[in-house]
């Protein structure tokens, strides 16, 4: 008999990241990628010093911005096996692990 859909195995030392925000970071590579194509030089003119990029800095710093959003929104997501999801009524609390010095 089961009580739901089966939890995925939690290994020692790793997180867990939704499907949904493992695309969002896929679909934030992607559109980095592009503006890295967009912001490239296409000729030895393009990477001199006087050299404008046709981008409008308003556009570029969108762009950045809605990029940083996205990477936020994803990494919000992102949980441990022992912990609750972030979206759940609790929020887990940060511990910090003593490992005592060899002297």
């Amino acid at each position: 008999m089961s009580n739901g859909p089966a939890r995925p195995i939690a290994t020692p030392g790793c997180y867990q990241l939704p499907e949904e925000a493992y695309l969002a970071l896929q679909q934030t590579r992607d559109r980095l990628r592009l503006l890295a194509c967009l912001a490239a030089p296409r000729s030895p003119h393009d990477d001199l010093p006087a050299a404008e990029l046709s981008l409008e800095p308003a556009a570029l710093a969108h762009c950045f911005q809605e990029l940083a959003d996205r990477l936020d929104r994803s990494l919000q997501q992102i949980h441990w096996p022992s912990t609750p999801r972030p979206d759940q009524e609790t929020i887990p609390t940060r511990t910090k692990k003593v490992i005592p010095r060899g002297d």
